[in-house]
């Protein structure tokens, strides 16, 4: 059994007519973007949390050193918990 080459099987595909799109909506772009939640997975104060992290590196992990990074992680890590955004 000998099968069709790839000229046929295109040319029947194609059928000599362009493919009919038809949208549901207009295809043109919006004057905004719509709000995007977070989902479960995502996290927030990463940055915070990094540059704390960073920093106990840099200093052999002293607290008091880092106490202005530390402080920003938790301010944001409480701004979040209040807000009810995941950040862990």
């Amino acid at each position: 059994m000998s099968l069709p080459s790839l000229r046929g099987r295109l040319a029947r595909l194609n059928n000599g007519k362009r493919p009919v799109l038809k949208p549901n909506k207009p295809l043109m772009l919006a004057n905004q973007v719509g709000a995007r939640r977070r989902d479960l997975g995502e996290a927030t104060c990463i940055l915070e949390m990094s540059l704390m992290m960073a920093c106990w590196k840099q200093n052999e992990f002293s607290d008091t050193i880092c106490a202005k990074e530390i402080k920003d992680f938790f301010d944001c890590a409480s701004k979040a918990e209040v807000t009810g955004i995941p950040w862990d």
